[in-house]
């Protein structure tokens, strides 16, 4: 037989390999591997004689892939993706199945984490694990089952079912409202200072638009990376943010945010957030369950919506 590049190379240089393109770093990758830098390096460079193709190149102080090791990278993570979901298979039939979801973190503060007691009690034989993260999920990359995600459908080639329907309600920390007249119409907002988030960078302008049409839009003088970096700052007193209802009517039930007029957006909304999965997990038991418990858990929270006039 010959020693040809079609011969699989050495697995650790894969793992390498593979490592580094899931995380985009030499430095994560080493961590992630529990290996020194220099051995990650070493790894790819062994993998590269095997073929005799370059796979990565530096851009500074950054690696990049070639066009080669990108069209690699995808086969080599697809493939390891599959080997960790036979390794979760085998986990599952020693200590029972398992259920990954992945969710904003904003989600999971909110609506997931007070109700997960819930999915305990009704599913006993079942392991739930919700990882809460702001990036887009990515089910081969991250090796979820399940995610809850924001956004306008449709998601790939992904099953989908709306959760939420969010619609926007200006809301505040009381104490800076005290700081303040009281706000009685629209354009009195525009004497707050204004939070706005990098998702949706012009919800405040559209939604003065849709109120008064006359009113001169003021451009937010805080903005935030995220959803949930917004509600901190706001319930730090900050400024004002434009919420999404449902999903902080626990806030305002709590009192740790105050809905300042009941002007629910008619029109202007942040993106609705969606339960999605695999097509071919449609029948899956353990999906089944995750959809069901999340269907409560919204229904939770329009109810807490319904009852504070939002």
């Amino acid at each position: 037989m010959s020693n040809a590049p079609s011969t699989l190379p050495p697995l650790a240089s894969l793992r390498a390999f593979e490592a580094l393109a899931r995380s985009g770093s030499v430095k994560l990758a080493s961590e992630s591997l529990n290996l020194t830098p220099s051995a990650i390096t070493h790894q790819i460079r062994t993998l590269e004689a095997h073929f005799g193709i370059q796979l990565v190149q530096r851009s500074g102080r950054n690696i990049e892939l070639t066009e080669s090791g990108a069209i690699y990278a995808a086969a080599v993570l697809s493939a390891f993706n599959e080997l960790f979901r036979a390794s979760d298979l085998l986990e599952d039939r020693k200590r029972g199945p398992t259920v990954r979801v992945s969710v904003t973190p904003t989600f999971a503060m909110l609506a997931a984490l007070p109700h997960i007691e819930k999915f305990r009690i009704d599913n006993p034989g079942l392991d739930l694990r919700l990882e809460a993260k702001n990036t887009p999920a990515d089910f081969e990359r991250d090796n979820i089952d399940a995610a809850v995600q924001f956004g306008d459908p449709p998601f790939g080639s992904l099953t989908y079912h709306r959760l939420l329907r969010s619609r926007a309600v200006p809301c505040a920390d009381q104490k800076l409202l005290d700081r303040f007249p009281p706000i009685q119409q629209p354009n009195d907002l525009t004497k707050l200072p204004l939070i706005k988030f990098a998702t949706a960078p012009d919800l405040w302008q559209r939604w003065f638009e849709e109120y008064d049409p006359k009113v001169q839009s003021k451009e937010p003088e805080l903005i935030a990376d995220s959803l949930l970096t917004a509600i901190q700052m706001a319930r730090s007193s900050m400024g004002a943010i434009l919420a999404p209802f449902p999903l902080v009517a626990p806030l305002i039930g709590s009192g740790a945010l105050t809905v300042i007029q009941n002007w629910s957006s008619k029109s202007v909304a942040l993106r609705d957030f969606y339960f999605t999965h695999r097509k071919l997990d449609h029948s899956s038991e353990k999906i089944k369950a995750v959809h069901k418990w999340l269907k409560g858990v919204a229904k939770a929270l329009e109810a807490d919506a319904t009852k504070l006039g939002a």
